[in-house]
């Protein structure tokens, strides 16, 4: 495959604007290339494929092909190679679009580093590395770090032919920094050298709305609002003709809403909440528990990295208590202990010998990841990432650091704390040892215990929905009703995690998790029903629901056909084997 005449067509489809078009060619030539064995053309145009989807906020999909990118470095044996280099570069680069800041700044000193020993004389190369360095110093907050990395960028720029380009693109974040630090005369000219080389490039750069933006945003900080909302509008234009609504068109629309506040409210009120709309649009769909799995596997490298001895030993997971451990979090979960993190399990003695260090080592791990912040243990929640003997973390479940050693002991556990216990993910775990215990909890109560479980449950539904309740409302009593129809909802959920051999969560999560359990899980939607129904109207849902789970009991030979009131089973429940 010709890779100059690829990568011609592929700059074609951008000068015409056909970017509908820009990732089925470049994903159908990576197929094709792979076909032919063409490594070198595979390897560019990942490249160009990772650099695109920067561009268009898909930071995930920009570091799966840079992994993808980096695999075939090493298995052309170019590992350290100017190559492999310059991939480091642009993974860096989709680190720190994806808000990974501090990582992205380590991998760039990293690329730095690479140069030297390389002796890289490549001056695009070069001023590419200081001026995503600057982004990153620029994003962490220091742009006055920022400044000096493009300064040193801008002589290199300009010494090289044809490169009005990236002296335009270094310009435009030389005037980003000089805006935050109040240098609004600085940036304004700095901002208008930027859009005359833009203006004067034989075809319209993707960079000239970054300039634009910024020249609005001066305008705006010098009081003349109207004409910063016209920038705005002109660049707002141009992102979204070329990558779509990416989250630099969200940024954009922000600032818009913000200049719009004292012009035209209503107008600034719609613009902010698109805004906000187009930016959780973007946000990863991941739940805690994919984000959890996908930073253990970004980092656990970097954790074991001083623990290699140990590590066949060393178990990894998400469990416990939170909704994300159950995979029922939601958007309103991630008001409050939410984010990226992973448990790390280590035996009595390793704990004992490392737990304190391999704890620091965690924390250093990214503060940002996929766009959250790291998920961090507070007092009111106690621990529930980071390092953990096996046997202090089943602790505070089990209260003992085994398994419950009789029936006793296990009725005395709360039931939600079992599920806590047993719920999630491990991720690894090579010596077994946490998995052993996990198993035994997931083989659920001793007979005896699971019979007296489902028993009180069973009359708890007959003592509270079929006698309680119509009696309730038979004296006037609504109060009354309503707690009983709420026990009965309760006690219901119950009996149908004992039948599905499952130990019940906590309230908040008892009526929606019936609805994913292997059986019964048809009851989930009546049970609604009744929560929401009038105390009046219960009684017929009430009696469909007993007799479903009647039939279950059957089924699963705790009792015989018979009587409808449930309490009439509760000692066949009782008694293992019993003939009615």
């Amino acid at each position: 495959m010709d890779t100059q005449r690829v990568l011609a067509e592929l700059d074609a489809l951008f000068q015409r604007g056909e970017y509908d078009k820009v990732e089925p060619f470049m994903v159908d030539h990576i197929v094709r290339a792979e076909a032919e064995g063409d490594k070198g053309t595979t390897l560019s145009l990942l490249n160009e494929l990772m650099g695109y989807y920067r561009s268009v906020s898909r930071f995930r999909d920009s570091l799966n092909v840079a992994n993808k990118a980096l695999n075939l470095l090493e298995e052309l044996g170019l590992k350290n190679s100017l190559h492999y280099a310059t991939t480091l570069l642009n993974i860096a680069t989709a680190w720190r679009a994806d808000g990974q800041t501090q990582r992205a700044i380590g991998l760039f000193e990293e690329v730095g580093r690479l140069f030297l020993a390389l002796q890289v004389q490549d001056a695009f190369l070069v001023a590419t590395l200081y001026n995503n360095l600057a982004l990153a110093w620029q994003e962490a907050g220091d742009h006055a770090k920022a400044i000096q990395f493009l300064e040193a960028a801008l002589p290199i720029s300009r010494s090289r032919p044809d490169a009005e380009h990236d002296v335009a693109v270094s310009l435009t974040n030389l005037a980003q920094s000089r805006i935050r630090l109040g240098q609004l005369a600085e940036a304004r000219a700095a901002l208008e050298e930027a859009l005359q080389l833009f203006d004067a490039l034989p075809r319209p750069s993707g960079h000239a709305s970054a300039a634009v933006a910024a020249l609005a945003e001066v305008c705006f900080r010098e009081g003349r609002a109207q004409e910063a909302a016209t920038l705005y509008e002109r660049a707002l234009a141009d992102v979204e003709a070329r990558y779509g609504r990416n989250q630099h068109y969200a940024d954009m629309l922000e600032s818009l809403a913000t200049v719009l506040e004292t012009i035209d409210p209503a107008r600034s009120a719609q613009l902010l909440a698109e805004a906000r709309a187009t930016a959780d649009a973007l946000r990863p769909s991941l739940n805690g528990l994919d984000l959890a799995r996908s930073y253990y596997e970004s980092f656990r490298g970097d954790l074991l990295s001083d623990w290699a001895p140990i590590c066949h030993r060393i178990a990894f997971g998400l469990v416990g208590h939170g909704s994300e451990c159950f995979g029922f979090d939601d958007e309103l979960s991630r008001d409050h202990d939410f984010g990226p993190g992973f448990c790390v399990w280590l035996t009595d003695a390793d704990h004992e010998a490392i737990g304190r260090q391999l704890q620091a080592d965690y924390e250093q791990l990214p503060s940002e990841f996929a766009g959250f912040p790291a998920r961090q243990n507070s007092p009111r929640s106690g621990q529930r990432v980071g390092v953990f003997s096996i046997s202090g973390f089943y602790s505070q479940f089990l209260g003992a650091p085994e398994l419950p050693k009789s029936d006793a002991d296990w009725l005395q556990i709360p039931e939600e704390l079992l599920a806590a216990a047993c719920n999630g993910e491990v991720f690894s775990d090579p010596a077994g040892e946490f998995t052993r215990i996990r198993n035994a909890l997931l083989a659920y109560y001793p007979e005896g215990v699971m019979r007296r479980k489902l028993a009180q449950a069973v009359a708890s539904m007959a003592q509270s929905g079929q006698y309680n309740l119509p009696r309730a409302l038979k004296r006037h009593e609504p109060a009354a009703a309503l707690m009983a129809q709420a026990e009965f909802v309760r006690q219901a959920c119950i009996a149908i995690y004992v039948l599905n051999r499952r130990y019940a969560p906590v309230a908040k999560w008892l009526h929606r998790s019936v609805g994913v359990l292997p059986q019964l899980a048809h009851l989930h939607e009546p049970l609604g029903q009744l929560a929401q129904a009038p105390a009046g109207d219960a009684g017929a849902l009430v009696e469909s629901i007993c007799a479903e789970l009647l039939q279950a009991l059957i089924a699963q030979g705790f009792t015989q056909p018979g009587d409808s009131f449930l309490e009439a089973h509760v000692d066949a429940i009782l008694t293992p084997n019993i003939q009615t």
